[in-house]
């Protein structure tokens, strides 16, 4: 029978959604979960692309029948006024678009490899 061939037999289940640490960067990350788990899926709104670096702690929900690991997002610094956006790149260039109608570049700016 099914039940007693189960019997014993300790079944391990992850959270559907947790936090994880990098391990591994690039396009198909290592994450440290309760195991690492590798090439995990990378997942963002439409037209935006991002590679969470080594150490970064993320987001990791579990898809499908299957519950493939997809990193959904890192756990951010909330240095940002109500209403406020900044996009940046890890220690580099920002844009901070304010609630003031002000948008704030840190950076070198460059338009067609020129820099401005």
């Amino acid at each position: 029978m099914w039940m007693a061939s189960q019997q014993g037999r300790e079944l391990l289940s992850e959270p559907a959604a947790e936090l994880g640490e990098v391990t591994l960067s690039g396009a198909a990350p290592g994450v440290a979960l309760a195991g690492e788990r590798r090439n995990v899926t990378l997942c963002a709104p439409g037209g935006y692309r991002w590679a969470p670096a080594q150490g970064d702690t993320v987001l990791v929900i579990k898809c499908g029948a299957e519950q493939t690991p997809c990193v959904t997002g890192t756990v951010q610094e909330n240095d940002l006024a109500p209403g406020e956006i900044c996009l940046s790149a890890a220690q580099g260039a920002e844009i901070r678009l304010t609630p003031e109608g002000e948008i704030r570049l840190t950076g070198r700016v460059t338009v067609n490899g020129q820099e401005v």
